[in-house]
């Protein structure tokens, strides 16, 4: 997964590529210096740098295949395609080092310390790919020349990650702030809300949309603060605002279908107000768009501690009869996805379809 650009080290692309091209030439030469000492010759003789070009090659193969595959099948623990992480990075080095022996032997066929390496070293044949001391000479060079390579990986990463999280903090506490600023004192809200309902009490249909009203207020002054909530407040929560829109959208202008029946452990927790963007998105871009009878599909199943939520909803016809080209995404899903990966990180999976007519939400999260 990778991490926005405004977090990173680096001040911009070029100069990322600049310090990993001089991180390699300087690796390079460490690289030959030590393997000069092999050879028993200056550190800048042609030996040397043929063998210690190919130890780099590889050197550099390795890096970027770990951090940028090996790291996401550790954290998702996929321990099958670890193990044939590991045992191609050592096929691919076997093959490098051997073609960097053959290319000395070739070039240097009477130097004694070549032809020692090329007999101890070069693989001509299966059974010898996997003979103990070739086996520790091979992953002693990549962990030789790959380690601090890699901890400087490991450590940029939880640099910049404990930026972003910082950021995020900030940015909620921003928007706390603000909102605490410009919100009505909400006794007063709700004491309005009570007067409204004393007095329209025999309007049974507005008596709901108050009540209604009163609930999803409730539940995003105070109960979103939670750190969770139940799926049965999730739920009931996403039943008010449906409801309420239900009422504010006649029949004939959408369909709005729900089932969140589906649900066999209510009392497992899950973030607050997470579904909702994507419930909002549907409504924002799929109905107050369009000009046609529009229709909303939402769906919430759970099982063994694994919630798929889905959303579907056709999309907007311009008043001209053109496709509505307008983006069906914006802030809300920018920010949905931000808290997914901070919040959730390998524990969720979303999918957004969209066709010229259809946009679809699948949503998993391990609860």
């Amino acid at each position: 997964m990778e991490r926005s650009n405004e977090f990173s080290i680096y001040p911009n692309e070029s100069a990322k590529r600049l310090l990993h091209i001089l991180y390699w030439v300087m690796m390079l030469f460490f690289i030959m210096a030590i393997t000069s000492y092999s050879f028993k010759a200056s550190v800048f003789n042609t030996k040397s740098a043929l063998f210690s070009t190919g130890v780099l090659f590889n050197t550099i193969l390795i890096h970027y295949f770990v951090c940028y595959f090996g790291f996401q099948h550790i954290r998702k623990r996929r321990w099958v395609l670890m193990i044939l992480d590991i045992l191609a990075i050592y096929l691919v080095s076997l093959l490098i080092t051997t073609s960097s022996l053959n290319l000395l032997k070739y070039l240097f066929p009477e130097d004694a310390v070549i032809t020692r390496l090329y007999q101890n070293f070069a693989v001509n044949s299966f059974r010898k790919a996997f003979n103990g001391e070739l086996l520790l000479w091979i992953l002693s060079l990549i962990i030789w020349f790959n380690t601090f390579g890699i901890i400087i990986k490991i450590g940029k990463d939880f640099h910049e990650s404990s930026l972003e999280k910082l950021a995020i903090a900030q940015e909620k506490n921003s928007m706390e702030i603000s909102f605490l600023r410009a919100q009505i004192q909400p006794h007063f809200l709700f004491n309005t809300l009570n007067s409204i309902y004393g007095l329209i009490i025999h309007n049974e249909e507005a008596s709901k949309v108050v009540i209604q009203l009163s609930n999803l207020l409730r539940f995003s002054l105070y109960d979103s603060a939670k750190e969770h909530i139940t799926l049965k407040e999730e739920i009931e929560f996403l039943t008010n605002y449906l409801l309420l829109e239900k009422m504010r959208y006649k029949e004939s202008r959408v369909q709005i279908e729900y089932d969140f029946e589906q649900v066999e452990n209510k009392e497992k927790i899950i973030k607050p107000l997470i579904l909702i963007n994507f419930i909002e998105n549907a409504f924002k871009h799929g109905i107050n768009a369009t000009i046609r009878s529009a229709w909303i599909k939402l769906s919430m199943t759970e099982k063994d501690g694994i919630l798929t939520f889905h959303s579907a909803n056709n999309k907007p016809v311009a008043a001209t009869g053109k496709r509505n080209n307008e983006s069906t995404g914006g802030l809300g899903l920018k920010n949905v996805r931000r808290r997914l990966e901070l919040e959730y990180q390998t524990r969720y999976s979303l999918d957004i379809k969209e066709t010229d007519d259809v946009y679809e939400v699948a949503l998993i999260l391990k609860l």
